[in-house]
């Protein structure tokens, strides 16, 4: 389809780029990038199209991550919102941005849209828009396993943790392949770091042998610790 297709979104609020295009049934389908980062890491973020120096005063190029504004570039004059001031940074030769610092928070899609002013210079025409979801990770620590004792006779508590990590966690206790019902779960995030800890405790019978293999995934990663009890003689 042909960028002439595209419907004209002419002067509108930023914000409300994202929500004009998605009214209209045209325009592009563009492969979606993917970018994957840990926290305080810099990622880059492509736009995928080109604009001379001399030429970017016809464009307008607004950066969203969902329906929040990023930045936005008219008529070569750069504004970033203010949470993403003084650590992004806009490169007119391919019209990526660049953000320092990741943050658990700045997970997520980024669309680029640019558009093109028609003659009459009150209106604009879109000829590109570009998706890169960027995931922001935190690697968890290897869990810690620590026994709990005896609460009742012939009974033994332990207990699994793991902290500082992203995204959210799920933990599972595995014996012999199976998962066993753990139900004291315990979910933090910290407001601040926006870092994840995780812990639980598990039960079980002191009188046989034992081996639980205390799981935590996040994401597409895992991270597991395993614990082992011999009963006595």
């Amino acid at each position: 389809m042909t960028v002439a297709q595209c419907s004209t979104l002419g002067s509108i609020p930023a914000s409300s780029v994202l929500n004009k295009y998605k009214s209209c049934s045209v325009c592009f389908s563009l492969g979606i990038n993917q970018v994957s980062k840990t926290v305080k890491d810099k990622a880059v973020l492509p736009c995928n199209y080109n604009i001379s120096s001399e030429d970017l005063e016809n464009f307008r190029i607004y950066w969203q991550k969902g329906d929040e504004v990023v930045m936005t570039v008219i008529r070569g004059k750069e504004d970033k919102w203010p949470k993403y001031q003084n650590r992004t940074f806009f490169f007119p030769s391919d019209l990526s941005i660049t953000i320092l610092g990741l943050r658990p928070s700045d997970n997520g899609t980024y669309t680029c849209v640019v558009q093109k002013s028609e003659k009459n210079a009150s209106s604009h025409k879109m000829v590109h828009l570009n998706e890169v979801m960027l995931f922001v990770r935190a690697d968890f620590t290897v869990p810690n396993i620590t026994d709990l004792g005896s609460p009742y006779p012939m009974i033994r508590r332990i207990s699994c943790s793991t902290t500082e990590g992203f995204p959210e966690p799920h933990l599972f206790w595995l014996e012999n392949g199976e998962e066993l019902n753990a139900p004291s779960t315990t979910l933090y995030q910290d407001p601040n770091t926006e870092l994840y800890t995780i812990r639980s405790e598990l039960e079980f019978n002191m009188t046989t042998n034992h081996s639980f293999v205390c799981l935590v995934k996040y994401g597409d990663l895992t991270v597991s610790q395993t614990f082992n009890w011999q009963k006595s003689k």
